[in-house]
């Protein structure tokens, strides 16, 4: 393993002004010898770390604390893969920036992890799971578990340039401020096992055990969106995939449940597999913090005339606006009838609810008959 260090002459500056800011990242160890080489400076904001990558790469961490105002930079010469693996049993943060011109993926298996800043790069997956990072590197199918039940939360920007952005976790949160895009899909998943399929035209996603959540209050886009939960799903922002010829899934195990919030918009043919509640729930005041949608149409009438050439009216163009909701279409993966009917039976917590964090969602949902 080569690692370039700074000069003696810049060393005792870096550490009298790292204190200042956020701690660094730290330093991982490289379990793939050869393939990595990095530098970390101070800037005025915080650190700027850049790994030169020369093959696909594996790096432990044992805790990841990425502050605002600080870099992280993959910058690939050679592979196209790098698997952070993130240690311990604190929660991990990034609320940095992190860009790349190859494929990342952030796991934490053993703990939570908050994305407050962005993640750009060609291909991203963050996942509060474990995963064969072989597998990931080489682009093979994936088989994730749940080991701690620790939950994924996103509220800044995770954008894909080439490919896709995967979230998973037992449980997913995606806040009213965050926004998730990608060139080719948005896959969440949410549960204590999920497989990704890399290849295939159908559903490359699936939570094959557990339960899990989705709560997706932010801004999803891209020509296909993919969700998945073993217990529930609620939309309560948007998910859009630019066309209403492109597609969204949305997927709950066994019992589970498919909501969609008020302000919840989809634009997309979608198609369903669960109880589908279009009302939603009721959320409190600091809770709806996903802005409403309202989509807007025109209508062109034609000029009017009599048969005898006399005018009745000239052309004129109505413009009308309404609220917009969603609605799953009919000719694709269907179930039984007594599937697809929605019901408002219970009176139980909903799972996000229930297992609240951060302070992001909380409360009883009142019961509704």
């Amino acid at each position: 393993m080569n690692i370039t260090l700074p000069s003696l002459a810049g060393l005792l500056p870096a550490l009298l002004i790292a204190p200042l800011h956020a701690q660094g990242i730290g330093s991982p160890v490289l379990s793939t010898p050869g393939t990595a080489t990095w530098q970390t400076e101070i800037t005025a904001t915080g650190s700027r770390t850049v790994f030169t990558i020369t093959g696909n790469t594996v790096l432990d961490w044992g805790q990841f604390n990425l502050g605002s105002g600080s870099e992280l930079v993959f910058d690939f010469v050679g592979g196209d893969s790098v698997a952070n693996i993130l240690g311990g049993s604190s929660s991990h943060t990034i609320a940095g920036t992190v860009t790349s011109n190859g494929n990342v993926g952030f796991f934490s298996p053993g703990a939570s992890l908050r994305v407050s800043g962005s993640v750009t790069a060609a291909n991203v997956t963050l996942a509060t799971m474990s995963v064969d990072p072989s597998a990931f590197n080489s682009g093979a199918d994936l088989t994730m578990d749940s080991v701690s039940g620790a939950t994924l939360t996103v509220s800044g920007s995770v954008t894909a340039t080439q490919g896709s952005v995967l979230l998973a976790g037992q449980g997913v949160r995606v806040r009213g401020d965050a926004n998730v895009q990608a060139t080719d899909a948005v896959r969440m998943a949410g549960g204590t096992q999920v497989k990704f399929s890399q290849g295939g035209l159908r559903r490359q996603l699936e939570v094959a055990r557990g339960d899990g959540f989705v709560l997706h209050l932010g801004s999803a886009r891209a020509p296909r969106i993919e969700v998945a939960a073993g217990r529930e799903i609620n939309i309560g922002g948007k998910l859009d995939t630019g066309s209403q010829n492109n597609r969204i899934f949305l997927e709950v195990g066994q019992d589970g449940k498919i909501l969609r919030e008020g302000s919840g918009l989809m634009v997309g043919q979608v198609s369903i597999k669960g109880e589908y509640d279009p009302d939603g729930i009721a959320i409190g005041p600091h809770e709806g913090d996903a802005a409403g949608v309202v989509s807007t149409s025109t209508v062109k009438l034609p000029a009017l005339s009599r048969p005898d050439g006399s005018k009745v009216s000239g052309s004129r163009t109505l413009v009308n606006q309404v609220p917009t909701s969603a609605s799953a279409d009919s000719g694709r993966d269907r179930r039984k009838p007594s599937r697809e009917v929605a019901r408002r039976e219970t009176t139980t917590k909903s799972m996000y609810q229930a297992s609240s964090l951060f302070g992001l969602r909380g409360g009883s949902a009142p019961a509704k008959r």
